[in-house]
């Protein structure tokens, strides 16, 4: 085998192994539900109050969503988590509460939940890369 055939054997294989753009989405979604679950059970923990009325504005802890394209609305592959604006600006609220104001101490609750986390979420994705390298859902 000559070197150049062996290099696009090489190639063809290892392109396998890269997941496409569709297959990447699927897999930082997933990582994307588990920093969902994690950053909602922490903004519970820390800033939820039972007996606020949620009527009219949901709270900060169910204001988070989960944006399948990157911040510029770019479908890449990439999955954004974050608090919405709707109603109330609950990114504005969330972004006070993380890193605080001139007139209040910030808890960096978003901060460290992605810190925390960021194990579950690479065990979870690589798990979806394996069911998808696998054959799975294509």
């Amino acid at each position: 085998m000559e070197l150049d055939e062996a290099l696009d054997s090489w190639f063809k294989n290892v392109n396998k192994l890269v997941p496409s753009v569709n297959e990447r989405q699927k897999i930082t979604h997933v990582g994307a539900e588990v920093l969902k679950a994690e950053l909602v059970h922490v903004t519970k923990l820390k800033h939820y109050q039972k007996n606020r009325d949620t009527s009219k504005i949901e709270h900060l802890a169910d204001s988070i969503e989960i944006g399948d394209t990157n911040i510029d609305y770019i479908r890449d592959g990439t999955s954004i988590v974050g608090f919405t604006n709707k109603g109330i600006n609950h990114a504005r609220i969330a972004r006070f509460l993380n890193d605080g104001t001139k007139f209040m101490k910030g808890d960096h609750f978003v901060d460290d939940t992605r810190r925390n986390s960021k194990q579950l979420i690479l065990q979870a994705q690589y798990a979806e890369y394996q069911r998808l390298l696998k054959g799975g859902d294509k």
